[in-house]
């Protein structure tokens, strides 16, 4: 079972992922489970394998507001970063560069 030390760990902001649920720590596991599991992450692998960058940025921008919202900083930081440099349509490998951040979602959804 998930432990808010463990969240802790990975480096996921646990004190304001609490109080934006009201400080229920089963409420805020609830979310975190739901968020991690977000159908977003493949829709976003899907859209970058492709070379998709309107589906890629509609993802990105998608799980940036779930991650920012649940304060699962390590997945939030490197999300953001996509986000904008989809936004600004910026050429990158972005296969490679959202590599690390599905191994460490499925690292906490693991977890979960």
């Amino acid at each position: 079972m998930l432990t808010i030390e463990q969240l802790e760990e990975f480096g996921v902001n646990t004190k304001e992922g609490l109080t934006r649920c009201m400080n229920n720590q089963t409420f805020y596991f609830k979310m975190l489970k739901m968020g991690l599991a977000n159908d977003s992450f493949e829709k976003l692998e899907s859209a970058v394998t492709a070379g998709n960058l309107e589906d890629a940025f509609e993802s990105a921008h998608a799980l940036k507001g779930v991650l920012g919202n649940l304060a699962i900083t390590p997945l939030y930081t490197p999300i953001a970063e996509i986000t904008e440099m989809l936004r600004a349509r910026r050429a990158a490998d972005y296969v490679e560069i959202y590599k690390p951040v599905l191994e460490l979602r499925n690292k906490l959804l693991a977890l979960v």
